[in-house]
């Protein structure tokens, strides 16, 4: 009996405990919402640094690719003139005469050195030997002398090859009229010419020429070459010139300098 009483009066205490407890919060978890997102699903939004980073279009809308004007890759970048020579002659300042004041030791000459420029460009020494006595109290004097006038020497000359071609020539110019149409001008040398090639009407053939007496130009031929015909202006020496014509009046002026 008293057994029992011992064990109900333990039960009465357990449940008693039992109730004094405090319950504890359940935790509501939902899996669902856990659950990551897959890589291929995430999005990165782009920030103001790689706006900035990114290339921008260009701003220039007046030339792209499409309105951009092709070049003919068989058409040339430089456009040749009619002729290789100097449109504009240059203005020539002759060269009369200069002094060497020589110094008080100086007893005797021996040789002058003399350096020149060439047409193309290029610098050129001349030496002469000299033997002799000289007075310190004159100078000396390098001049280049004008010949005077020659009563055989015309200052211009007018005289024709054959029917086509009509000539005036002077001492630094030829005046040509033709109503042939030039092809091509240029100089050969040894000795020195300027040629003139005409194109030809007929396959007439044709062979003239002329020797004026202006010293310049010594002689002036015509010759029949395949399809053209060729004026030959013989020179006595090295010249450059200046080629200008008229095609409409048939005039072509020649100046050599």
């Amino acid at each position: 009996m008293k057994f029992l009483t011992l064990m109900l009066t333990l039960t009465l205490t357990l449940l008693n405990a039992q109730t004094a407890l405090p319950e504890i919060p359940a935790l509501n978890i939902d899996a669902s919402k856990q659950t990551p997102k897959p890589i291929a699903e995430t999005s990165i939004e782009p920030t103001g640094i790689m706006e900035n980073l990114a290339p921008k279009e260009p701003t220039n809308t007046q030339e792209n690719n499409t309105t951009k004007k092709v070049r003919d890759p068989f058409t040339p970048v430089i456009t040749p003139k009619d002729s290789g020579q100097i449109t504009n002659a240059p203005q020539l300042d002759l060269f009369t005469k200069t002094e060497l004041i020589l110094p008080s030791t100086a007893r005797k000459i021996k040789k002058i050195t003399l350096e020149y420029q060439n047409l193309n460009g290029s610098i050129t020494t001349l030496e002469k030997e000299l033997e002799g006595d000289i007075d310190w109290h004159f100078p000396l004097i390098l001049s280049q002398e004008v010949q005077p006038k020659t009563l055989n020497i015309p200052e211009k000359e007018n005289f024709a090859l054959e029917e086509y071609f009509n000539f005036e020539v002077t001492k630094n110019s030829v005046f040509l009229n033709t109503h042939l149409t030039l092809i091509r001008d240029f100089t050969l040398a040894s000795p020195t010419r300027l040629i003139l090639d005409f194109k030809a009407p007929s396959k007439k053939p044709l062979k003239a020429s002329f020797a004026p007496k202006i010293p310049t130009i010594p002689q002036v031929s015509l010759d029949t070459h395949l399809d053209f015909y060729r004026i030959t202006l013989d020179l006595d020496g090295q010249y450059k010139y200046n080629l200008t014509k008229d095609t409409k009046m048939g005039n072509y002026s020649i100046e050599l300098y």
